[in-house]
């Protein structure tokens, strides 16, 4: 008796790039942890608020299904959150005291 084999599924053209924004979001990620560790918790929050707010606008100007990593919802949806962490997190970082100073 033979074990029957899947069969496989159609790669879309293209379908790799889907992927290019997370290896990117992650490596920006590791940067700022980097830039955490060298320059202190202002420097590396503001980073971060910066990866944040860019990973929102590639989402508002990507065609669907959008990049793998930063797609969770609705276009509308996933473009508020992260717009709306990366000014918050970059208000915080800017006005909390007991930071390093700029």
């Amino acid at each position: 008796m033979t074990t029957p084999r899947p069969t496989p599924r159609p790669v879309e053209p293209g379908h790799w790039r889907r992927y290019v924004v997370m290896w990117i979001a992650l490596a920006w990620l590791l940067a700022a942890f980097v830039v955490m560790i060298v320059e202190g918790a202002r420097p590396g929050a503001l980073v971060i608020a910066s990866e944040l707010v860019v990973l929102g606008f590639v989402r508002a100007v990507t065609r669907s299904p959008g990049p793998y990593g930063i797609t969770s919802r609705s276009r509308a949806f996933d473009v508020a959150v992260l717009m709306l962490s990366g000014i918050g997190i970059g208000t915080l970082a800017l006005i909390a005291s007991g930071l390093d100073p700029l």
